[in-house]
């Protein structure tokens, strides 16, 4: 029996993304059966918060920054790779904090307090390498926060590509696993895997 190859990353492209967002087939994230895990991540973020602010990374139309308090919006960034979905999380605000750019590619320019990566560690290559790569932008006491929905079926690749991410952030060496999370809605029968991280060396 031939052995089945599982991907470390999705591909993806910007006029796949566009068009989806076009065909609104990502409006359920604002539902009600995603709203826990948005929680879960706000909840870090305001623990771990400071003058720097947010780089939400993959923040498709806004939904995370609607959650944030006034203060807390003042020093967000985010990046999505789909223009349709900044344009609509642009309008969200008056300054110039959403931006399109390719997870693999973009280069911060400024150190966070925390750096957000939500539902969208799917489509990187080489996770541990990618995380440490984005820990160069944290400030001295700054923390990644990960969520990874985790597919219903068990015999997807996608299933198990997410439980091999998982897996290598729980045993990055480069990385302390301050908490993880499983959240799953008994509603819509979903779950995700959220994890805190901190990197060992504070010598950024």
């Amino acid at each position: 029996m031939e052995k089945v190859t599982i991907p470390d990353f999705l591909e993806s492209n910007q006029q796949q993304w566009d068009e989806e967002y076009k065909s609104n087939a990502w409006d359920y994230l604002s539902d009600i059966t995603e709203y826990a895990r948005y929680s879960v991540v706000y909840g870090y973020i305001r623990k771990f918060i400071g003058t720097e602010g947010i780089l939400d990374m993959g923040c498709g139309t806004g939904i995370l920054f609607d959650m944030l308090l006034d203060s807390e919006k003042q020093g967000y960034t985010g990046i999505d790779l789909s223009q349709e979905a900044i344009k609509v999380a642009s309008a969200k605000s008056s300054l110039n904090q959403f931006h399109c750019g390719d997870i693999n590619y973009y280069v911060p320019a400024k150190k966070y307090d925390v750096i957000v990566f939500n539902e969208s560690l799917h489509y990187v290559p080489n996770t541990p390498q990618k995380l440490l790569d984005y820990s160069n932008y944290l400030t001295p006491h700054g923390v990644i926060i990960s969520s990874l929905y985790s597919h219903k079926n068990k015999e997807d690749l996608a299933y198990m590509m997410i439980e091999n991410k998982v897996t290598e952030m729980d045993q990055c060496k480069d990385f302390e696993v301050m908490d993880k999370v499983s959240v799953f809605n008994h509603h819509a029968e979903l779950k995700w895997y959220v994890h805190l991280l901190k990197r060992k060396h504070t010598d950024l």
